[in-house]
């Protein structure tokens, strides 16, 4: 997490925020991001983006794609 965080950071600078949710939180329960046991889940812009995986270059490059720029 800590590695994603600063990946991120390093990119986008404070434009975009990683955090840790909880399976458990309020928050996942009443927006349907937990379905059975499957972790981790990664959420961008509100909306699942994967289940079950968790690729560092697909999250950056799905971020690009939402700035609408091409990755350098």
């Amino acid at each position: 997490m800590v590695y994603l965080k600063r990946a991120v950071r390093r990119r986008f600078g404070s434009e975009v925020n990683v955090r840790l949710v909880s399976p458990d939180s309020p928050e996942a329960r009443q927006r349907g991001w937990i379905r059975g046991d499957v972790l981790p889940v990664v959420i961008i812009g509100g909306e699942v983006f994967c289940r079950g995986r968790f690729s560092l270059k697909e999250i950056i490059n799905r971020l690009y794609a939402l700035k609408g720029v091409k990755r350098p």
